[in-house]
Formats: C-alpha cells, structure tokens, sequence
C-alpha cells in the first residue's frame, strides 16, 4: 500500500516544480480556440476509403488525441466517447468484464466484451468474425485519432449492426529520437486507502523516410470495491515506411498481458443501500476474475495510383489465452484468429461525373479450443477447479466478405453513395467430450446474409452537409453466445439465430457564423430477432431472439467558441428503443410475457454530456475544463418495473502546457465524480436473483505530469 502513496506523493512534487517557474517559461503550441470556430477540410477512412466527410451520407464523428487522452486516466474508451452522440459507454469499473458500449442500442446486451460494433486499431480487426470484440491491445494514451461510425455499418463491415470504432494511433513523424513518458496516480475517497497509478512510455524514431515507436504501459489499480482489483500491462510498437513512390508499408505488433483482473460481481438493490462494497461470497472465494495474454500482429501494404486510386492489402493474426474463473464454471480458452483484408479505389467516372468504385473482401477464421471445469466440492467453495471436464470442444468461424461500393458526384454539391455485401459466416464445434452418457453434440451452423446501403450528402453551401441513408445490417451470434445452452450440454444452440435490421437516417453537419460547429441526426431501425441476453444462474448468460423491435432517436452534438480562449461542448441522445412483437414462456412454462412497446433494458432515454473548457493566452498555457454528464433512469429487466436511477456526475480538471528549455512538460490534476455523487454506472441485464446493480466509485483525485523531449 505505501508504494503507491510514495508514487503519489512524488507525483504531486512534480506536478508543482514547473508551475512555480511558469512565468519565465514558454508554453507550448495547442489549438487556438480563441479564434472563430471553422470546419476545416476533413477525410475520414471509416467508410474502407479516404473520402471527404462532406460527401459522407452517414453520421461520424472525429476526435483528436486532445479529446482522447489529455489529462485523463485513460483506463478505457468511455473517457474519449462521451462526447459522440448515439454512443453510450456504461464503466463497470470491472476489468474483467469490459465496458458495455453500445451505437444506437446495438451492443448494450454485452456481458462481457463488445458486441454489435466492429472496432479496428491502425485497421486491424479486434472483432472477431463471430462479432465479438475485445480492447485488451488498446493503450488509449497513444491513440492520435478515432473515426465513429453510427449506424448501419454491414455494407462494409458485415457483422455489425451498431456501427464502427476506428482507432488510430500513427507513429509521429519525428526528425531524430523522440521520447514521451506519462505517470499518473491517484485515490479513491470513499476508500482513502485504495489507489491506482499507471505509467506510459513512448519512444519514436526516424526510419527511412518514415518512422517507429514503441510504447509501454502498465496500470496498477485498486478499485474501490473489495475484490476489483486489475493489473494491466500492454506493449504496442508501430512502423510506417514509404517503400518507393506510392508504396508504404505499415506494421504493428501488440502484447496485451492482464495477469489479474478480479470481478466484485454485481449487487441487488438491498445490497446496494445497505453496503455498495458488498462482494458475493462465491465471487470472493472462487477467486471470480480473468488472467489473459494476448498477442496480435499485422500489416498493411498500399500503393496510391497516379490519378488518384489506391490499393490496400492487409495480412494479421492473433493468440490469446484465457483462464476465466466464474462462480459456477472455471473456463479454460486458447484462441487463434487470422485474416486478411484487401480494397481496391478506383476513379471511373460516368460521363462526364466523377465517380470512385471501391471493391473488396475480407477473410478471418477464429479457432478456440474450450473447456469448462467444475469447481471442487471442499469447504468454502475453493477455488480450485475439479480436473473433470463438464466441456471440452473446438470451434471454428470462418467469415468471408466481398463488398463493393459506388460514391457517383451527381454535381460539385451532390454525392450519391451505394454499397452492397456479402456475407457467409461458418461456425462449427467438434465436441471431445463424448461417453456413453454424454452424446457427440458436433455439428455446425451457417449464416449468411446480404447487405445494402443507399445514400445522399448535399452540400448547400460551403458550411453545410444534408445526408440521408437507409442500409441493412445483420448480427450474428458469438461462439459463446450459440455455446452457453439452456440445456447444459455441448455444441452450439441450434435454436439461436442472427438478427437483422433496416436502417434509416436523416441528418446534417456544419458551422454556423463561424463559432458553432454541429451535427444533427435523427435515425430508426427496425430490428427482427433481436438478440436478448438472460441469466438462469449467474453469471452465465444465456440467449434467445425477441421478435420485432424498434430504435429510434435524435442525436445532437455542438462546439461554441463563446469568447477568445473560451469554448463549449453539448451532446445529447434522446433514445427510444422498444420492443414491437416480442412475447416468450417461462423455463417453466407457466408465466407468458408479453412485452409489446415495452422499452429495452440497460439504455438510458437521455444522455446529456456538458463540457466547459478554457485557455486565457494571459494565464501562459494554463487551462482548466468541467465536464457534467448526465443519465436518465432505465429499465434493468424485460419483465421486472426495476429501474436504474437517473444519475449526473462532474468531472474537472486543470494543467499546464509548455516548455522548461527543450523539455515539453504537462502537469495536471483532475477530480472525477468531484460531488461524490454514489450512482449505479452499468447494470446486469436480466440477472439472475436480481444481481442488476453495478455501482460507480466515489470522488477520485488524481495528479499526473507528461514529459517529452527531442522531435
């Protein structure tokens, strides 16, 4: 415990060394808010091309690396995508089980992992071909930039409903060595002797005409709650070389080790007034958690075209391996995914119209090799798991995908885009655990599905983008989704089937007099066979499809320059996710539900985030922001009236910016949940004896400095 402390204290002493020679010092280049706010010329390579966003017929959204990380924790992507709208990111504060993120609804059903989103880094799949995805590779402190893609994604991507992540984190281009280091520490207040800190390392060098770095990251956290500690260590290096004129190579390789991260399990409402720091007792003394290693490589080869086409082959592939103790099963995973992806741009116009055709497909086969143990019947329920396999079977998924999409410039102001793919996903089990009372439950299930999209982007004016789309979209279920049967036994449950959406969506981007940068987009999509989540037994997770449902909502965002150094940032989400044909029977037959227009659990209705930030040129590179977020109260059940309650929480945060010689310094201090407010930030959707409640820390203080040197 006193390890921390000292990094704290020693922390906090450097943090005011460079304040107390500010006035005789320079601070460094940042974003000039105190002029008029312009939108400048933006490309965006979501949409599998660059492409300029004003002739984008869909809602993305862009965030820098300021947005992302400045003086932040960065302990997960719910810091960064606050600020999108129609994204909603609930913290378990369980680094076990991931956050639950969700695009317009799609992917709020997650227990663990991402699900309904395709996230990729440096272009590189995290989301299997089953539609799983995991961030255990991510370091978010050296991520430079993140394209989100809200809606109807699958023209593209295939298997994702919900939308896309893209997350980019190019090596900068540096003249010699570079060399950025970030410590951070800080406590929690409800539990003065919990801590945290993280440290990040980066090193960049110039190679050829290009450049590398590698990065270093490790976070060492004690939650608030008893039993939630994590230890996280990631190392992620980066190259990028041009090979001749319009060649460029770019490789990556990533080693995510967690060798602990413990679940504190969720809370019934009782539990939670009575003790937010209760732990279920089988949580505690099956050691509940995960320790898992993963290793991911890959690399992207392109070659621009003279009139302005281009070529990408990407080549990648994975290892990961998990032991992952639950309260009623000890899961025992060893995973290899591999896969290569190629596009192809070409200008063809139609005419006299310009016209780019993009073509492509995408290939990834995942193997997991998977047992299950019962634990040992001994006194206290030990963690030791029995040497008695309850399941053991391999499977595979093999996805294959070509795509082609069509952007036709009608006039200098109209740009008319259409997409279509196909998608044969193949999952099969081969189960090795077969006797005379135990059935061969091998076998195999194809998916497939055909996806389309048609949209419009009108440029009235310099400052303004109107679009509309309207697309498919298709969402398998995962490996251990189809795995986890009602009935116990092995192979997959043949009675679980994708779910399928039409999308529609209207919406506008632009300026206004120069100072209010806004979007705006209202969408709906009709969902068949929605995906609903389940516990019997927590915390395993069981899955069937509702009939019919429908997500509707308006998504607003805005950027005011008020005054000279002064600036404003407003997102709302109004959500309105029901369901519109969905009735099922008990297990036991003996209760019908029948949830017609009833609202989908775990979305808040409202979603309101609130920023305030200044730099006063006269302070000298001091700068100070507020950020006040705000959720409205949902439901946690399909068929329970229980209901999260609505909570807001403040966040602030103060540094400095600038150089001591030729060394760059940013101390900061930052206060999350500065009110102390004790709300519930994620919920267990459908859990078993009603174990629905994840609460959120208290107040949190923490102080951090970044140094850099050399360019």
């Amino acid at each position: 415990m006193a390890r921390p402390m000292r990094w704290t204290t020693c922390v906090m002493a450097l943090w005011f060394v460079p304040l107390a020679a500010l006035a005789g010092q320079t601070p460094a280049s940042a974003p000039d808010t105190t002029k008029p706010y312009t939108l400048p010329p933006t490309t965006v390579t979501v949409t599998r091309t660059e492409q300029p966003l004003n002739q984008v017929p869909r809602s993305v959204q862009i965030l820098d690396r300021a947005q992302i990380s400045r003086a932040k924790p960065t302990w997960g992507l719910d810091e960064a995508l606050a600020a999108v709208p129609g994204v909603y990111v609930a913290n378990r504060y369980n680094f076990s089980q991931d956050q639950r993120i969700s695009i317009r609804g799609f992917g709020a059903r997650s227990a663990f992992a991402v699900r309904g989103i395709k996230i990729l880094i440096d272009g590189i799949p995290q989301t299997l071909p089953d539609g799983q995805g995991q961030l255990t590779n991510l370091e978010l402190g050296e991520v430079d930039r993140i394209e989100v893609l809200r809606g109807s994604a699958s023209s593209l991507y295939g298997n994702a409903t919900g939308g896309v992540i893209s997350i980019w984190t190019n090596p900068q281009e540096v003249q010699g060595v570079r060399e950025e280091a970030r410590f951070v520490a800080g406590t929690f207040s409800q539990r003065s002797g919990r801590t945290w800190n993280k440290w990040q390392t980066t090193t960049g060098v110039r190679v050829g005409g290009g450049g590398a770095q590698i990065t270093a990251s490790r976070l060492d956290y004690e939650g608030e709650r008893n039993h939630s500690a994590a230890d996280s260590r990631v190392v992620n290096a980066r190259l990028h070389v041009p090979l001749s004129p319009g060649w460029s190579l770019a490789a990556v390789a990533d080693l995510g080790d967690n060798p602990r991260a413990d679940n504190p399990g969720s809370l019934t409402a009782a539990e939670l007034r009575s003790n937010r720091d209760t732990v279920p007792l089988l949580n505690r003394n099956r050691n509940a958690g995960k320790a898992v290693r993963q290793f991911q490589s890959g690399a992207t080869l392109r070659h621009m075209t003279a009139n302005g086409g281009d070529a990408v082959l990407t080549i990648f592939g994975l290892t990961r391996s998990l032991k992952n103790p639950l309260t009623t099963t000890y899961i025992d995973l060893d995973r290899v995914d591999y896969g290569a992806r190629a596009t192809v741009t070409y200008p063809l116009r139609i005419g006299s119209l310009p016209h780019r055709l993009t073509a492509g497909i995408d290939f990834q086969r995942l193997r997991d090799d998977r047992k299950n143990f019962n634990y040992l019947n001994t006194p206290g329920d030990s963690a030791q798991p029995d040497t008695v396999r309850t399941l053991d079977q391999l499977e595979h998924v093999t996805e294959l995908g070509p795509f082609v999409q069509s952007a036709l410039e009608l006039s200098p102001s109209t740009t008319i885009t259409a997409g279509l793919r196909y998608d044969w996903v193949k999952f099969s089990v081969a189960d090795r655990l077969v006797t005379g009372s135990n059935p061969d439950d091998s076998g195999d299930r194809l998916m497939r599905s055909l996806s389309g999209t048609l949209g419009i982007a009108v440029n009235p004016s310099s400052v303004v983008t109107v679009y509309g789309n309207v697309g498919s979209s298709f969402e398998t279920p995962t490996t251990t989704e189809l795995a986890n049967t009602p009935t116990g036994t092995g192979g997959f449950n043949t009675g679980l089937e994708p779910q399928h959406a039409l999308n529609y969506e209207l919406g506008a981007r632009g300026t206004l007099a120069g100072r209010l940068a806004y979007t705006v987009a209202v969408f709906q999509a009709d969902v068949r066979g929605e995906l609903i989540p389940y516990e019997i037994a927590a915390p395993r997770f069981y899955y069937r499809n509702a009939g019919d449902a429908r997500h509707r909502g308006v998504e607003l965002s805005g950027n005011l320059s008020v005054m000279p150094g002064v600036s404003l940032n407003v997102v709302w989400t109004y959500s309105d996710y029901r369901y519109r044909d969905y009735s099922f029977t008990t297990d036991t037959g003996r209760v019908v539900h029948v949830l017609d227009g009833r609202a989908l659990p775990g979305i808040p209705q409202h979603w309101l985030h609130f920023m305030a930030r200044a730099q006063p040129a006269a302070l000298r590179g001091v700068w100070a922001e507020v950020q006040q977020s705000y959720s409205s109260g949902y439901l946690v059940s399909d068929t329970l009236s229980t209901r999260a309650a609505p909570w807001g929480v403040t966040n602030a945060r103060l540094g400095w910016e600038g150089k001591v010689g030729s060394t760059r310094l940013a101390p900061f201090l930052g206060i999350n949940n500065a009110f102390n407010h004790l709300y519930v930030s994620s919920v267990v959707i459908n859990a078993a004896r009603d174990r629905f409640f994840e609460p959120a820390p208290g107040r949190n203080i923490y102080v951090g400095l970044s140094v850099g040197a050399g360019r």
